[in-house]
């Protein structure tokens, strides 16, 4: 038991050993050369256009959170195709579909929801409804607020 964890504090001190040096190797005969290069946040050689910090539309959060959503409930039915090949012969079969069906379900009405809210329409203005523009634009008043 003692022989282990010696073992195990040694190997410790080796690995912070070899990283410390590399570090200090690196900061003793590294080029410390400063430039307007250098100070640029993405820092490849290519000279920025424009800002920075720009604003981005919520909406591709919103939109890139649905693939997740989506991509996860893929990677969720896996496990029910392959449980229900090998269990298919002894009668859980329909047990198994209820499940997915369920699953499913849920994950329909949540895109159904989305959907209704306007979240997947990109000519919708934040803060409205589909209803509402289509309603202005068969209204002829056609007013996108923003």
């Amino acid at each position: 038991m003692i022989a282990d964890l010696f073992s195990l504090a040694i190997y410790t001190l080796l690995i912070l050993a070899v990283a410390s040096g590399g570090l200090v190797t690196s900061m003793l005969i590294g080029k410390r050369k400063k430039g307007f290069m250098k100070e640029e946040p993405y820092e490849c050689g290519v000279p920025q256009i424009g800002e920075t910090r720009t604003e981005f539309n919520v909406r591709f959060f919103v939109l890139s959170m649905l693939f997740v959503l989506f991509d996860i409930e893929t990677v969720l039915l896996a496990p029910y195709a392959v449980t229900f090949l090998k269990d298919v012969g002894s009668g859980k079969g329909v047990e198994y579909l209820a499940e997915v069906a369920v699953f499913l379900a849920v994950l329909g009405f949540g895109l159904l929801y989305a959907w209704r809210k306007g979240v997947l329409d990109w000519n919708v203005p934040l803060g409205h409804s589909p209803d509402e523009v289509v309603q202005q634009q068969l209204a002829g008043t056609d007013k996108k607020a923003a």
